[in-house]
């Protein structure tokens, strides 16, 4: 149970102490992650990845007011050591043509197989989600068919964000939650893993304004959908074959985990329903009703 959120500015025009709105996100973000926080963006040609092994809360991110996309992930980590810096989210890979900072929220069930059937790099991050950027890089260049590849394979729940060094910004989402809002007033972008993240993000803001008045779009982002943002605020929609494999990972992965991690999980679990209105006693009662914990999230959430 991690988080996904970011701002895509395509106004050409700096936003003033955008750092703050940053911030605002990855600290509301944190009701699915404390273990590490991390921000990728691109400043005069460099792409510069920030991250830490603590709680947003913890973390006050500085960038410069013009860059086009800030992407940003909270952790709640289940696979490769927190404190080891390099498992954290996102992480950077390379193509011929673009460097690339991905981020992920779930988890990947097949990471190992995928490293054997393609005789991926051994590396020290241990992370499930490294596959992903290990499987771009195999393709050695960063596109479309690249990304479908790349969905196509991987199994388990997931929702991707790629920021390359052109700024184009990638969602590719499988079946975890993500939400997507455009506010063109101010030729502006800003998503999160919820809807419950992203407008608590917003309402001590100005653009709450244009949330309160209607004056915004939600972007639809389904499942099997690939979804690009160009600098000049262009959208561009694509779909990949998406395989559920919830079926599998509920019944599998989850008991798997060692019980350090279940039980952390758990108490995240009911921390996030009792910040979401859940008494923190409806998580225990859904687990004994044979809920798994996957499917106690989208309850708490509501998803669709």
């Amino acid at each position: 149970m991690c988080c996904l959120f970011g701002i895509y500015n395509y106004s050409g025009q700096e936003i003033r102490n955008l750092s703050n709105l940053t911030n605002l996100l990855a600290e509301n973000a944190t009701v699915r992650g404390t273990d590490a926080t991390g921000i990728a963006y691109n400043n005069n040609g460099k792409l510069t990845i920030h991250k830490e092994a603590k709680s947003a809360h913890m973390i006050n991110f500085r960038h410069p007011d013009d860059v086009v996309c800030i992407t940003g992930h909270t952790r709640h980590a289940t696979q490769g050591d927190k404190k080891k810096n390099y498992n954290n989210h996102p992480f950077a890979g390379s193509c011929t043509n673009l460097r690339f900072a991905l981020a992920h929220n779930g988890v990947l069930i097949n990471d190992a197989e995928l490293k054997l059937q393609y005789h991926l790099p051994k590396t020290k991050i241990v992370t499930d989600s490294f596959v992903a950027v290990q499987l771009l890089e195999k393709r050695k260049h960063l596109d479309i068919e690249s990304v479908k590849f790349m969905a196509e394979k991987v199994s388990g729940s997931f929702a991707f964000t790629i920021l390359d060094s052109s700024n184009a910004l990638w969602f590719v989402r499988g079946d975890s939650p993500l939400s997507l809002v455009h506010l063109p007033k101010y030729k502006l972008y800003v998503y999160a893993s919820t809807d419950e993240i992203l407008y608590k993000a917003l309402v001590d803001t100005k653009l709450f304004a244009e949330i309160k008045n209607g004056s915004f779009e939600e972007v639809a982002i389904r499942s099997g959908d690939i979804i690009r943002l160009l600098p000049d605020g262009k959208l561009l929609k694509d779909v990949f074959n998406y395989t559920d494999y919830s079926s599998w990972y509920d019944c599998r992965w989850w008991n798997n985990i060692l019980p350090e991690t279940q039980e952390s999980y758990i108490e995240n679990l009911k921390t996030v329903a009792a910040y979401q209105g859940f008494a923190p006693e409806t998580v225990d009662e859904l687990l004994d009703n044979g809920f798994s914990p996957e499917e106690i999230e989208e309850y708490i959430y509501c998803l669709e």
